[in-house]
Parts: structure tokens; C-alpha cells; sequence
């Protein structure tokens, strides 16, 4: 079955900022330093890939995993940080949403009656349902930046 392709406003308003808080936290988690204006950049691009990788007729989740990596890569080229620092950050902010996507879509589903196969044909929905996740994380980033929370720290380990 061919993907559904991506309205621009899907890319806009749910990609680029899903892109931009799962870098935000995972650089967080593990004491890695980006400033906000290559996270956009990247955000931005991540949202041009979303929408290339999903014209590619894969299995579900593969896109996803594709995501990732050229994530990573991309990250690795323009913050000059080590890959595999950059690959455990953003599979760490990418679980961290996927987690709370998996508990949180069930109830969306479950209030609006609407199965995962009509989102496909009612993008609009998923900016509606990204929204609770989005604030959550948000929030998260900005308590675990203020109170600078960190689970591990990979800026002492520069290799």
C-alpha cells in the first residue's frame, strides 16, 4: 500500500516541531550544547526528509528509523559532535515521544472515535493530536533545562 503523502501544513506544524523538541531533549539529557538557530535548521530539514522518506513505499516504522539516522548524520555534519553522541540523543528524544505517542494516541482514539487508518484521510487531526505530546515535552525540556537535568554526560567524552 503506498503512504498517504504529507500535507506541507502536517510537515509545518508537526514534523518540523517534533523534530525540534526531540533533538532539544535529547541534547539536554546527555549535556550536549546546540544553539536554538541549528536546531531549527535541522528541524527544518528533518521536515523535508519526513516528507521525501514518506513517498518511499516501506514497511511501517521504517520511515521512522530512517528518520533517525539522517537526523543523526545531519546533526553530526553541522554541530561537528560525535555521531554516535548525536545517534543516542535524538533515539532518546525519539523514544521519549514515542512513549508518550503510544499511551496518549490510544486516548485520543478512544475520545474521537476516529481509527488510525482515517487519521491518513483527516491530516488535520494530527496536529490536534500532537498537541497534548508537544506541550508535555515540552514542558519536560524546559524543567529538565532549567533544573539542568542531565542522565548522562557525553561533552566530557570527546572522542
Amino acid at each position: 500500500m503506498q503512504p498517504t503523502p504529507l500535507p506541507w501544513f502536517i510537515v509545518l506544524l508537526t514534523s518540523v516541531p517534533q523534530a525540534f523538541i526531540i533533538i532539544r531533549i535529547g541534547f539536554q539529557l546527555y549535556n550536549l550544547d546546540m544553539g536554538y538557530s541549528r536546531t531549527i535548521l535541522l528541524s527544518l530539514i528533518s521536515g523535508v526528509l519526513a516528507i521525501l522518506a514518506r513517498e518511499l513505499p516501506l514497511p511501517f516504522g521504517v520511515h521512522t528509523i530512517i528518520l533517525i539516522v539522517s537526523s543523526t548524520l545531519l546533526t553530526a555534519i553541522v554541530t561537528g559532535t560525535n555521531p554516535w553522541h548525536c545517534f543516542i540523543a535524538i533515539l532518546t528524544g525519539a523514544l521519549i515521544l514515542g512513549v508518550l505517542e503510544g499511551v496518549l494516541l490510544p486516548i485520543y482514539i478512544n475520545i474521537t472515535e476516529v481509527t488510525s487508518d482515517r487519521l491518513a484521510l483527516k491530516p488535520w487531526l494530527n496536529i490536534l493530536y500532537f498537541l497534548p505530546s508537544g506541550i508535555i515535552m515540552a514542558v519536560f525540556y524546559l524543567l529538565a533545562k532549567k533544573r539542568n537535568y542531565v542522565i548522562f554526560d557525553l561533552s566530557l567524552d570527546r572522542d
